[in-house]
């Protein structure tokens, strides 16, 4: 019998607020109060840096991109510069890791192979490039991946471009790799795709890899368990 894992579906939540869910959503799974989770939504415009972030990742400041109201956050998450805003799907897994793999670099393999596989769904070759993590499209990354390991439990996750604006990615060096072009299931199928189709195809996958049953649950459900209250709730 599959274990059991949450399925928290969220529409857009500002960057910081999906940050503390996740932190108490984590502390809440640490101290077994709550089964292992899987929040799928997308972000307000936002930057976003992980641990290894350096200014050479910046093509402009902070205060430029403040201006322009995207949000910026330097975050405990591996890897470096990203960009999320709406139309753009975040796959966040609150998980004991070693229930699924005790090797870091296969947990980031399955959270490819999930994006790997929906984009297949769409008709979309997607492939692994090596040396780098993340998906790809014709040399161009379509899905991205930092996560944090604390104490044996996962928190972060991964990115796919589904309709989300493009021109962001401009501003920063998208994952530190200079030159990297990116792209969209909208760019690549020139047209938009329907989000909810996407977060139930993710949710599938999800489930298939990871080997887990998935329980919907409303977040109002959850917050009365863990103690998490917010305006978008």
């Amino acid at each position: 019998m599959r274990q059991r894992g949450l399925l928290l579906r969220l529409d857009t939540v500002e960057y910081g607020e999906a940050w503390e869910l996740q932190k108490t959503l984590l502390e809440a799974r640490i101290s077994d109060k709550i089964e292992d989770c899987f929040i799928l939504l997308q972000h307000t415009p936002t930057f976003t840096f992980g641990r290894r972030y350096k200014e050479g990742n910046l093509i402009s400041n902070k205060e430029y991109y403040e201006s322009t109201g995207l949000a910026v956050y330097k975050t405990d998450r591996g890897g470096l510069a990203t960009y999320h805003g709406p139309g753009q799907v975040v796959g966040y897994p609150i998980i004991k890791m070693d229930t699924y793999t005790k090797d870091y670099y296969q947990y980031l393999r399955m959270l490819e192979e999930v994006m790997i596989r929906v984009l297949s769904d769409f008709g979309i070759a997607a492939e692994r490039n090596e040396g780098y993590t993340g998906v790809w499209v014709n040399k161009a990354k379509i899905g991205f991946i930092g996560v944090r390991i604390a104490l044996g439990y996962a928190m972060h996750g991964f990115s796919l471009n589904v309709n989300n604006d493009l021109l962001p990615f401009n501003y920063i060096t998208p994952c530190g790799i200079k030159d990297v072009r990116v792209t969209s299931i909208q760019e690549l199928l020139n047209k938009n795709t329907n989000i909810n189709v996407v977060y139930n195809t993710l949710a599938s996958h999800y489930a298939d890899i990871f080997q887990v049953q998935i329980i919907p649950v409303e977040m109002k459900a959850i917050s009365r368990r863990i103690g998490f209250e917010r305006n978008y709730i």
